[in-house]
């Protein structure tokens, strides 16, 4: 079993007859999306359970303005834990208190299907947080300026809109446009984990 920040990995020592996911027969590693700020409790849920997980955190020094100073694990991924089950658990996963879903692929071969993380991957994201010392910041790449999305949770679930602007704030928001016509646009920050293409 893995601690939440992903010291062990899927693999299991000396099992046979696996896949690339490194360990558990037909595992992989999926994206989990849940809770804002719930990232380590879920993680800690999923773990009690069994499952492997891995949230991307990066240990940093906090400091308060009355001087404190406090190391805290800073999630680089807000909303998201790495789930390394096989196909047939996720219905499991996504009953756990504070999973909402799985992160979808809509640019597979094969229609909309689960987002899968390689295995190599997710070793080289967790080398990275592991060994530098420097801040790591997450930069998505699924949504840009222009794009036609729809709101897949939330308040504003269901709303359809474009996503505007040429980047995303340090806390993975991006700005959602809904246009009237004949008057002008609304616009709205919203988390671009809560946004599907459409």
């Amino acid at each position: 079993m893995a601690d939440m920040n992903g010291h062990m990995g899927c693999a299991s020592p000396g099992s046979a007859d696996v896949d690339d996911a490194g360990g558990v027969p037909g595992a992989c590693w999926f994206v989990a999306v849940v809770s804002h700020n719930g990232e380590h409790a879920v993680a800690r849920r999923l773990g009690e359970r069994g499952y492997v997980t891995y949230v991307a955190s990066q240990r940093e020094m906090r400091v308060w303005r009355d001087g404190r100073r406090k190391e805290v694990d800073r999630v680089v991924i807000p909303s998201t834990v790495f789930v390394c089950c096989a196909e047939h658990e996720r219905r499991d996963v996504v009953k756990v208190q504070g999973v909402s879903r799985f992160l979808m692929n809509r640019a597979g071969a094969g229609g909309v299907c689960p987002a899968v993380v390689p295995d190599v991957q997710m070793d080289r994201l967790r080398f990275m947080l592991g060994a530098t010392d420097r801040r790591v910041d997450f930069v998505g790449e699924g949504l840009c300026a222009g794009m036609c999305v729809r709101v897949v949770r939330g308040a504003l679930c269901g709303l359809c809109g474009e996503v505007v602007g040429d980047g995303r704030s340090a806390d993975g928001s991006v700005r959602l446009l809904v246009r009237v016509d004949a008057l002008g646009c609304a616009c709205v920050e919203i988390s671009e984990l809560d946004l599907e293409g459409v």
